[in-house]
């Protein structure tokens, strides 16, 4: 292979694999239970204090693997109105030597509109971190061919110019919601940052627009037998436009008392619309512990377009003493905790 068609593979390939790894941003299973990674007014919601933690891994194609690990936090002032919250996303791709980090510190505000209806308007700014080991890039001159070695340095141009890349960012989120009902409206990536590795060569990250959904309704509002008594369902979809490519996300969860389980559609449109894949959640409550487990299946051939198996496993833990106390009301969509 030339040097000229070798730089232009290895070329490729970063922007192939970056181009997924922001677009893994946004992509997860259980948006339900962990919306503030759309949303960041989210962090605010019913002005609990909480935090969790999740882990999934994404198979990308048959050679590839992506580990993403989050974590978030909120901590609530409701004499002053307001809660603060943040988290931590890290990924991690398997055989490119790439890695990024992001990490988003949210305020959010809460405007009371009735007895049953809040606001809650939140900005966050955050700063992220991506970073290419191109040791794990091998280049041509590095080949020797007469005896098959591969030599550990690289004198290639384009070898210096793959590394770090550090961009602030910026964004807003609205919310509105009661005990049945949730509206929420976000923008990503105000300041478009320049997430380019060669800082000679501008590449913006386009402004995200996100658009959140959910209803929650009462299978068994007459308390019969062969249900839980307190027993919901809760619809969610989230309807998410970065760059040229739409990203749309539906779930449905029944929450059965202390247990839960649901499932969960991801389709994604560029040219032409697509389902990617098909999922399920469990779940489980035990007083301030929430465990969760999801799974996704691709629709497509993984590897062809963006279509990935992603395994998810999760814990959030409530500070709330009251939880303790819940009678198995464990519903979605509560205001309890705002008086």
């Amino acid at each position: 292979m030339s040097r000229n068609n070798l730089n232009l593979s290895v070329l490729i390939l970063i922007v192939f694999i970056s181009n997924i790894l922001y677009a893994q941003e946004d992509y997860y299973v259980n948006q339900s239970k962990f919306l503030q990674k759309t949303n960041s007014s989210y962090l605010g919601f019913n002005q609990l204090n909480k935090v969790g933690v999740l882990y999934n891994t994404s198979k990308i194609n048959n050679l590839v693997n992506m580990e993403n690990k989050y974590v978030f936090g909120s901590l609530s002032f409701q004499d002053r109105k307001f809660s603060l919250g943040f988290d931590l996303n890290s990924f991690k791709m398997s055989n490119t030597g790439l890695t990024q980090a992001i990490a988003n510190l949210s305020y959010i505000y809460v405007i009371q509109f009735d007895s049953e209806t809040y606001f809650l308007p939140s900005v966050s700014v955050g700063l992220g971190n991506s970073n290419i080991n191109f040791e794990n890039l091998i280049f041509e001159d590095q080949l020797d061919t007469q005896t098959g070695f591969i030599n550990t340095e690289t004198i290639d141009p384009l070898g210096p110019l793959i590394g770090n890349s550090n961009f602030f960012d910026l964004g807003a989120s609205f919310l509105l919601h009661s005990n049945d009902y949730l509206i929420g409206l976000s923008f990503k990536h105000l300041n478009r940052p320049n997430i380019s590795f060669n800082k000679e060569v501008i590449r913006y990250k386009p402004i995200s627009y996100s658009l959140q959904l959910g209803y929650e309704f009462n299978i068994n509002p007459y308390e019969n037998n062969f249900l839980p008594r307190y027993s919901f369902l809760y619809t969610f979809g989230s309807f998410t436009k970065y760059g040229e490519t739409i990203f749309i996300n539906l779930s449905q969860d029944f929450q059965l008392g202390e247990f839960s389980i649901g499932l969960v559609q991801t389709a994604s449109s560029i040219k032409s619309f697509f389902l990617n894949n098909i999922g399920f959640t469990l779940g489980l409550n035990l007083e301030n512990f929430d465990f969760g487990i999801n799974y996704n299946f691709p629709i497509r051939k993984i590897g062809k377009v963006y279509s990935p198996s992603v395994f998810e496993i999760s814990v959030i833990f409530d500070f709330s003493i009251y939880r303790r106390n819940n009678r198995g009301l464990y519903k979605r969509l509560q205001i309890d905790n705002y008086y």
